[in-house]
């Protein structure tokens, strides 16, 4: 106590804990009454063969703790510099003697602490063990002395004895002890702060005086800057709302106050004082002279400097006017006019624009006008920014306008404005802005028809423009859009309709565009017309003829895809062999080792062939068929199961016998490639249906095949979460109406993840989920040390077996508190193994849900 430093603080630390344990430990508690169960490993009555150490010692260490924190209080010795972080060897390179131990601390690695608040700790824990105890005179000593050493604790220390102090307890002991807490000591009205307080209380009037004064104090004062700007805007808070009336200069006025304060710091005109003060009035503009003027006469050569900078920003900003006294008195009347003109003012509005000021000058008009074309969606105002410009140069504003065909793209074919049009209407679509983008169809409708009839066009442009209606039309269906209404007396198409037109857009010559042509034929499959896609995209179609790649390959599959749903709907065995096979080998084609190889002319087939994946990736992407997705997503991850050849870390899906998995073409299948394709395809789909089960265990079959436990697991218990509707209905090993099955590799598949995360408590609570579990592992995880909540798990047990080898367990290893724990989940009467099938189901049932709860807790 003669040095108190870190040591004193450690052994105050010590004997306060003491102190609080001998409190805990001789409290009279109710002990729960229970029989005793005769367990293996435990010879007699598990309560008296181990007593609890703690106990005894804090027993005998007590006197000697209450004596030590009385020493402390009575020579007031508290430490006032602590360890930190840096007092501490980090590795154990640095350690001298071998082991963790500082042998003298180093005094620039400590940091300062408050000494009241560890007297006032310790005259607290003091205080309530002396009532404890029943010496209630040494009590109101120690009570006393802590409100003294609490008065005088600073905010942050304030804060950490609030953490530490139980207010209901101290409330207790002192009404007990006929004690009164002392008023806190009220903030002197001399302050800024009480000065404040004050006028706050009086719907802040006489604010802008005080503000005034401690301006012309120049003094810092305990309220900073930050403070008082804090004051001002929940001060324009509440006027707004209403709950002060004040006058329309009031918070300017309080602005300028708080503009002149900052400026004797040193900071600069703000943005928001700017706006503010744009549209100051003579009043108030005169009473911003007034300050600056009277700070003027009162300041520093410092302070000079920095308010003739301030006068300078309000003169360029226009708050001053050029014959403002201000400058007379900052000593400005030489300045240049010129140096002091204020930049020309924007008018800001809330849209953003990206209009520049023109000073004049033609090229700087030009820029804006081409910004303008670039950037607006509206057709009116591009048709006359076209015509101003001139149709050809508007049309080569920006490079990156292109259009879908072809044969729209080369020149002297497309109108400029036609063009023009239908590029912007590409860039909708890719926004998805359909309302926009018909709108724009439908003006270059109007002008292909009636405005251009001195320009020459192509005959197919109309039925271009007319095919792109429909493709809108498509687009807005599927992603549900329901604002594409109706435009120039045009009724939004029905289901049945668009359906009609979609299949007559099939077989009109010209051919559509292969956009359109993927887009119709994506409509029919997901509509469930297999017939009709199987009937429209016959060899001898015009589009198929003129079809070329990646277009004619999406054809040929989305025909196969709709004739294989058509004979497995129809049940034929024979049928579903052929076109499964035709669509495998064509998939198969499209990820196999060859196609990634670059052959010596350069790659250009393998180019192709990465198109064809990427286009028909795309195809099934874009599928909604819940019956088709599951399909083609069974391809893929048939595919994965072939190119990997893992039975353990088979992706499970529910149509893997329609695939002929045993051809010699399959050993080429490259295992990255069809991971990559598989991910895009599951999640544009779960992204669709984020309910399906089958899809969420998918997904997480690829986590688990790429060890990536954490996610798998999360996917797993998702899936499960899914298919029980969180948990509510009943989950088991058997086809029972009304339970939801768990399949064994999916049971078997979470015991792995939790194994391999170190969660050992957690995989043994899984591993019961199997109709026969594995209890050699469950035991030896049970042995394990492991890294999730251990005993606390334990109540997620049911099986008896498990639970009685817990408790052997820690009866041989001596872990009383643990062992205490799985002698409680053994005495549930309902887990006895005498009672009804149907009450030990019952209990498991409630253990299943309340652990899967936990874990999707963990998860999301």
């Amino acid at each position: 106590m003669a040095d108190p430093g870190p040591s004193l603080q450690a052994l105050t630390l010590l004997h306060r804990w003491v102190v609080r344990t001998f409190m805990v430990i001789r409290t009279p508690m109710k002990t729960e009454r229970t029989s005793t169960v005769m367990v293996p490993g435990v010879w007699r009555d598990p309560a008296v063969i181990y007593r609890d150490q703690t106990h005894t010692f804090v027993s005998a260490v007590a006197p000697t703790s209450i004596k030590f924190l009385q020493a402390v209080l009575d020579s007031e010795a508290s430490p006032s510099s602590v360890p930190s972080h840096r007092s501490f060897p980090s590795t154990v390179a640095m350690l001298s003697t071998g082991s963790y131990s500082v042998p003298s601390w180093d005094t620039s690695t400590l940091m300062t602490c408050d000494t009241r608040l560890g007297l006032a700790l310790a005259a607290y824990d003091l205080g309530c063990c002396y009532f404890f105890c029943e010496d209630y005179d040494r009590a109101k000593i120690c009570f006393s002395k802590y409100f003294t050493y609490t008065s005088q604790l600073g905010v942050d220390s304030k804060q950490v004895l609030e953490e530490e102090v139980v207010k209901a307890k101290l409330t207790g002991y002192l009404i007990c002890l006929d004690l009164s807490v002392p008023e806190p000591e009220a903030v002197s009205q001399g302050s800024l702060a009480g000065k404040m307080i004050v006028s706050a209380n009086n719907q802040y009037e006489g604010i802008n005086k005080v503000l005034e004064e401690d301006n012309l104090s120049r003094d810092q004062g305990e309220v900073t800057m930050s403070g008082r700007e804090l004051m001002e805007l929940e001060l324009r808070e509440a006027i707004s709302q209403g709950k002060i009336s004040a006058a329309r200069d009031f918070l300017p006025s309080i602005l300028v106050q708080n503009m002149v304060r900052r400026t004797l710091r040193g900071l600069p005109l703000s943005t928001r004082v700017k706006r503010t003060l744009a549209n100051i009035t003579e009043k108030l503009r005169g009473v911003l002279e007034d300050q600056v003027g009277k700070m003027f006469a009162v300041a520093t050569d410092r302070e000079r400097k920095l308010l003739r900078c301030l006068v300078i920003d309000l003169v360029i900003e226009g708050i001053l006017p050029h014959k403002s006294k201000l400058l007379a008195t900052a000593g400005l009347l030489q300045a240049e006019k010129a140096k002091l003109l204020p930049p020309p003012k924007f008018k800001l509005t809330g849209k953003q624009s990206f209009m520049l000021e023109t000073f004049g000058m033609e090229k700087i008009v030009k820029l804006n006008t081409s910004q303008q074309i670039m950037s607006s969606f509206s057709a009116g105002q591009v048709i006359g920014l076209a015509n101003t410009m001139g149709m050809r140069l508007a049309k080569k504003t920006s490079s990156r306008w292109m259009l879908e065909t072809e044969q729209l793209n080369r020149n002297n074919i497309v109108p400029d404005l036609i063009f023009i049009l239908l590029a912007k209407v590409n860039q909708l679509k890719k926004m998805k802005r359909w309302p926009e983008a018909t709108l724009l169809l439908e003006k270059a409708q109007q002008e292909l028809r009636g405005g251009m009839k001195n320009e020459r066009f192509p005959p197919w442009l109309g039925s271009h423009i007319e095919g792109e209606h429909l493709l809108l039309e498509q687009l807005s269906a599927v992603d549900k859009c329901e604002a594409v209404t109706a435009v120039a007396g045009q009724t939004q198409l029905s289901p049945e309709e668009l359906l009609s037109r979609t299949a007559g857009c099939l077989s009109v010559e010209p051919p559509p565009t292969p956009a359109l042509v993927e887009s119709s034929l994506l409509s029919l499959l997901n509509a469930g017309d297999w017939e009709a896609v199987g009937r429209l995209s016959h060899p001898n179609m015009g589009y198929v003829v003129s079809s070329r790649p990646p277009h004619s390959c999406v054809i040929l599959l989305a025909r196969n895809l709709a004739f294989l749903m058509l004979n497995l709907r129809a049940n034929n065995p024979q049928m579903i062999k052929k076109f499964g096979r035709d669509v495998w080998e064509l998939v198969c084609q499209l990820v196999s080792a060859g196609s990634n190889k670059r052959p010596k002319d350069g790659g250009a087939a393998a180019v192709l062939v990465s198109k064809d994946r990427a286009a028909v990736t795309a195809f099934l992407s874009r599928l909604e068929h819940e019956p088709l997705v599951r399909l083609t997503t069974s391809l893929i991850a048939t595919l994965f199961n072939v190119a990997r050849d893992d039975p353990n870390t088979d992706i499970l899906s529910p149509d893997s016998g329609v695939w002929p998995t045993g051809l010699a073409t399959n050993q080429a299948i490259q295992e990255r490639t069809v991971e990559d394709m598989l991910t895009q395809v599951i999640t544009s789909a779960i992204a669709k249906s984020p309910k399906d089960p089958t899809l969420l265990r998918m997904l997480a079959d690829i986590q688990f095949a790429n060890s990536r436990y954490s996610s798998a697991l999360a996917l797993y218990v998702e899936t499960i979460a899914v298919r029980s509707d969180f948990f509510q209905l009943e989950l088991g090993s058997s086809l029972t109406q009304g339970m939801v099955t768990l399949d064994e590799s999916v049971v078997s598949r979470l015991v792995t993840c939790a194994r391999e995360l170190g969660r050992l408590t957690q995989a043994v609570v899984l591993s019961q989920f199997s109709q026969e579990p594995n209890y050699a592992q469950a035991f030896k995880f049970l042995e394990d040390r492991s890294l999730d909540g251990s005993d606390s798990l334990y109540g997620c047990i049911w099986d008896m077996a498990v639970l009685e080898f817990a408790m052997s367990l820690h009866t041989k290893r001596g872990e009383v508190a643990r062992r205490r724990e799985a002698l409680h989940c053994i005495w549930q009467l309902e887990l006895n193994t005498n009672n009804d099938e149907e009450i030990i189901k019952e209990a498991a049932n409630v253990r299943k849900a309340m652990f899967l709860r936990s874990l999707a807790m963990q998860f999301f």
